[in-house]
C-alpha cells in the first residue's frame, strides 16, 4: 500500500522555507537536500541501469514523488545517495532536510520528525530449504538465533520485526549477498523485507527468489510502515 507524501511534503515547505528557520533575506537562492540509501532500495530508490550498467541516476518511487512535488512549484532540491547511518547522521544535524524510506523506532521518532507512513513493507526471515526437511514453526524472530546465525543489513532498522537489540545478528553491507551468504553458510537465516528483497534481485538481474530459498512473515510484526524522516534543525 502506498499513500501520497503530498499533505507532509507540504508541511516540509513551511518549516522548511518559514522566515523563522532561514531569514527572508536567505530564502533565494535554496535547495533541499533529500538522502537515500546508496545500496538502494527498489522500488522506492535504485539506481538506473543502462544496458545492465548501473548509472549514477536516480530512480523510483521516491524519486518521482519528489519531482512531482517540488519541480512544478519551481523549488530547487537534490537526491544524494549516502550510506545509510551518514544519511540518517546527516538528516539529525541538519546538513540533509529529509530522509526518504526509513523505517521508525523510538529513537528515530525522537530525532527526527516523521512523515505519515506512506508505504508499507513485510518483514520476514529467509533461509535454505535443505537445511529444514519439514517446515517448522516459531513464536519469537528472536528464536531463530538459538537455531543459528542470523544475519541482516549493518545500519538498518529491525525493531519492527519484533527483534530484540541484545540477540545477536551478524551484519553485512549489500542486501543482495545475504542469499550468497546462506549457500555459503555462513548465515542460517536472513532478516529481510521481502518486497525489497525482491526488486533488488531483480535488479541484479537474479530474477524471482532463489527456488532454494524459503521464507516466512515475522510472527512478532504485521506490515512495516516506512516514513520520511524530516531534520529538526
Amino acid at each position: 500500500m502506498m499513500r501520497s507524501l503530498y499533505p507532509l511534503i507540504a508541511l516540509l515547505c513551511v518549516i522548511l522555507l518559514s522566515p523563522v528557520t532561514y531569514g527572508a533575506d536567505e530564502l533565494s537562492p535554496f535547495r533541499l537536500r533529500f538522502c537515500v540509501e546508496e545500496t538502494e532500495y527498489p522500488p522506492f530508490n535504485y539506481f538506473v541501469r543502462q544496458d545492465g550498467i548501473k548509472t549514477s541516476t536516480l530512480s523510483g518511487y521516491d524519486i518521482d514523488l519528489l519531482e512531482r512535488t517540488f519541480k512544478p512549484i519551481g523549488i530547487d532540491y537534490e537526491v544524494l545517495a549516502l550510506p545509510w547511518l551518514r544519511c540518517l547522521k546527516d538528516v539529525q544535524n541538519g546538513s540533509i532536510d529529509a530522509a526518504m524510506s526509513a523505517s521508525l523506532n523510538r529513537q528515530r521518532a525522537t530525532d527526527y520528525i516523521p512523515s505519515i507512513a506512506y508505504y508499507y513493507l513485510t518483514p520476514s526471515y529467509f533461509y535454505l530449504k535443505a537445511e529444514f526437511e519439514t517446515p517448522f514453526r516459531i513464536d519469537d524472530i528472536n528464536q531463530l538465533a538459538d537455531l543459528g546465525t542470523v544475519c541482516g543489513i549493518n545500519g538498518f532498522n529491525y525493531q519492527n520485526f519484533g527483534w530484540r537489540k541484545e540477540t545477536p545478528i551478524s551484519e553485512i553491507r549489500t542486501l543482495q549477498h545475504l542469499p550468497e551468504m546462506l549457500l555459503k553458510r555462513r548465515c542460517k537465516f536472513f532478516l529481510a523485507r521481502k518486497e525489497i528483497l525482491a526488486g533488488t534481485l531483480a535488479l541484479a538481474q537474479v530474477g524471482e527468489l532463489p527456488k532454494t530459498l524459503a521464507s516466512q512473515v515475522s510472527p512478532n510484526s504485521g506490515k512495516e510502515p516506512f516514513h520520511m524522516l524530516i531534520s529538526k534543525r
